[in-house]
């Protein structure tokens, strides 16, 4: 809404304001809504759908539609998801090239004793995805979601904190001292890889190959045709039963097998940056004591034990919602902007 001789600012009061948390992660968009009038919290839910190519799906953007025409106020947040950003210690524009970073091509923000970029050309590659809703009100670096998470636990012990989703890691190294390191890498298109090769090598073959579920499906039907003969015979649900049953066990076997592909990944770009960390003198090379994974997607124990195990590091697992902290984040950006 156009802020015509501070009119918004009068008739504020009298709307709600709508914040909305959207995270494409994968094959899936996470959607947060949160609806407020002053201090009281009137609607408050999530949703998640199917996406494809990591588009918006339309079911997310007719929703979005509708509050954007009911609310006049409501403002839209996601996390930025590119290569093209980083975090590198506070230092004179003269240095920024040593960090790789271009000042007249990135938008740089100011803390205390760190910055963060990103490359102008990424934040316009993650706006047009959402192009079709009027655009964004608020883009978020993947550190500024790490460190509103972390900063009120943060401890003397130099922690290095991993944002784990489905399709990407965002790693911040920091301590009560400062941040020291950080980086994002996406982690999908190498786990594909890794997931065909494991076919190849026979890792996957005769638990989940078409023909076998094909089969299944042929014996599911057969089933079902007979169930005219069969009545109300208690053998045939619970043989139903055993069937979906182990069609669930396999769809969990499926996702173990998936997540030990990912760790195996993330264990190698882990390892990578802390290599680059300890060895590169433009970073303060603190010894990192603890690891906590910020887990966003439901990250398995036996995916969290594998990490620390190789890395011989202490390891902790916290939950997080990634649009709950794009809508709490979006929040304080609003209040600010009312000062």
């Amino acid at each position: 809404m156009m802020n015509i001789f501070g009119f918004s600012g009068l008739i504020r009061p009298l709307y709600s304001s709508v914040f909305i948390g959207v995270n494409l992660d994968g094959k899936v968009c996470s959607l947060k809504i949160l609806r407020i009038k002053g201090e009281e919290i009137l609607e408050s839910f999530a949703k998640e759908y199917k996406t494809i190519n990591s588009e918006m799906p339309m079911d997310a953007i007719k929703i979005i539609r509708t509050y954007q025409k009911k609310y006049p106020f409501t403002y839209l947040s996601t996390m930025s998801k590119s290569y093209n950003q980083g975090v590198f210690k506070k230092v004179g524009k003269e240095d920024f090239l040593k960090y790789g970073v271009n000042a007249k091509e990135s938008n740089i923000l100011n803390f205390e004793n760190w910055k963060i970029y990103i490359k102008n050309s990424a934040i316009e590659e993650n706006v047009e995805k959402f192009s079709k809703i009027k655009g964004l009100d608020y883009l978020f670096s993947p550190f500024i979601v790490i460190y509103h998470k972390i900063k009120d636990q943060m401890e003397s012990k130099t922690t290095l904190y991993i944002l784990q989703e489905r399709s990407s890691i965002s790693l911040l190294i920091a301590d009560l001292e400062g941040i020291y390191f950080g980086g994002y890498f996406i982690v999908e298109g190498e786990t594909d890889d890794v997931s065909e090769n494991a076919q190849v090598s026979g890792i996957t073959d005769d638990i989940f190959t078409d023909s076998f579920l094909d089969s299944r499906d042929d014996d599911l039907d057969d089933d079902i045709d007979e169930l005219e003969d069969l009545g109300d015979s208690d053998l045939f649900i619970d043989e139903l039963n055993e069937r979906l049953l182990s069609d669930n066990q396999e769809d969990q076997a499926k996702q173990k097998i998936d997540d030990i592909v990912k760790v195996s990944v993330v264990f190698n770009m882990v390892q990578n940056s802390l290599r680059e960390f300890y060895s590169n003198e433009l970073y303060e090379s603190k010894f990192i004591e603890k690891i906590i994974v910020l887990d966003a997607y439901g990250m398995s124990d036996g995916a969290l034990h594998y990490l620390g195990e190789n890395l011989m590091i202490e390891m902790h697992k916290v939950p997080i919602s990634i649009v709950d902290e794009l809508c709490m984040l979006s929040k304080i950006e609003f209040e600010k902007g009312k000062l």
